[in-house]
């Protein structure tokens, strides 16, 4: 009995030394004039020198928040190691659509991804200027975007609610 319960805390033990990374950025945008939560996940591999990490940006739906994505599909730590990517979960507001509001100027979500985000998480992480991606469950948004910023987040992928 003793071995196996040494056996299971050196397994947790060992498993939690080698596992990706979660962490709360905490980014202050102007645009809102407010401080807004963001996860990112880093593999195991992760290293603020060498080789520049891809960046994939992960949308929450209406309603959600920062946290969503690792509650609804909590893999994405274990995509982070095996792909070795870092993930960014922001905060986009319970409706925000994550357009900027032409009434509400608390709700400036376009330009806090799109520039204020992904500019701060380039300075606080190894990240490679031109492998950024995003999924989102807004086409029009990622399409908007895309024509919009071209060069803040290159590829995106749209998630059909199923």
């Amino acid at each position: 009995m003793t071995k196996a319960i040494v056996f299971i805390a050196a397994f947790f033990f060992y498993g939690n030394l080698f596992a990706s990374q979660v962490d709360t950025l905490l980014v202050y945008s102007k645009a809102m004039n407010k401080q807004v939560k963001n996860v990112v996940i880093t593999p195991n591999s992760y290293t603020e020198k060498g080789e520049a990490y891809a960046v994939v940006y992960l949308l929450h739906g209406a309603g959600g928040d920062y946290k969503a994505w690792l509650g609804k599909a909590p893999d994405i730590k274990t995509y982070a190691d095996l792909y070795n990517i870092i993930n960014v979960c922001p905060d986009g507001g319970k409706t925000s659509w994550y357009f900027d509001s032409p009434v509400d100027s608390s709700m400036k979500y376009e330009t806090y991804i799109s520039r204020e985000l992904v500019t701060e998480v380039d300075k606080a992480y190894n990240t490679s200027a031109d492998k950024k991606a995003g999924l989102s469950r807004a086409i029009v948004w990622a399409v908007t975007v895309h024509c919009t910023w071209p060069l803040s987040i290159r590829i995106f992928g749209v998630q059909r609610q199923a």
